[in-house]
């Protein structure tokens, strides 16, 4: 028995420095990562392919060790999320509220049952996954700041739709590698969406704006 507790002690940093040895700096460890993710989607469907590719701001932002931006890296990505907002059609950065109060708590949509993306379901932003918004509701996520009053508080001018409506498009554009979805810029969410989820927001009849 001592023996092999003895030959075992051996082994195991033998094992370790073998196991260091395969992948020897960061990049080769996050290829190896990401080739072990995109093998996972064994469907051949386009739409769960796409989800396995990074973009060039993702791909710095999700750098092993977390991201380290350089000022010349936050300008690009900044640029980069500017570049990518889009409004609707119809000019309205803010829509309907009740819409926006279904969508907020809604985390339907492109879910992967049986290795094909569902259908007939339509998305939802779930934002109450990470922010509490409506005061009365006792199911809301900490995980980002509160946003119970949020437009009795910034009211609803037209600097603060434009800017509500552009960091929901795409949180990058003012915070580079935010942990906030870019829940237009992915096209998970369409124009329309979110300025029903703007309008939630700031609109004096929605349930976020009156007391609890």
């Amino acid at each position: 028995m001592m023996k092999f507790k003895f030959a075992l002690m051996l082994l195991l940093p033998m094992a370790w420095i073998a196991g260091c040895a395969s992948f020897p700096d960061a990049d080769s460890t996050a290829k190896h990562a990401e080739q072990l993710v995109a093998d996972a989607y064994v469907s051949t469907a386009l739409t769960l392919k796409q989800r396995t590719l990074q973009d060039a701001s993702q791909h710095v932002c999700s750098a092993v060790g977390g991201p380290k931006l350089s000022q010349a890296q936050s300008a690009i990505i900044v640029k980069g999320a500017r570049d990518s907002i889009q409004y609707p059609t119809s000019g309205k950065l803010s829509g309907n509220w009740k819409i926006g109060a279904e969508l907020v708590s809604d985390g339907r949509g492109q879910r992967i049952v049986n290795g094909k993306v569902e259908e007939l379901k339509a998305n939802g932003a779930l934002c109450t996954n990470c922010h509490a918004m409506d005061p009365k509701e006792v199911n809301a996520g900490n995980v980002g700041p509160s946003l119970a009053g949020y437009g009795t508080q910034r009211g609803n001018s037209e600097a603060v739709v434009r800017y509500t409506y552009e960091r929901i498009f795409n949180a990058w554009a003012f915070m580079p590698c935010s942990n906030m979805p870019r829940l237009g810029a992915s096209g998970f969410l369409t124009p329309e969406q979110i300025a029903d989820v703007v309008a939630y927001l700031i609109d004096p009849e929605s349930p976020v704006n009156k007391p609890s």
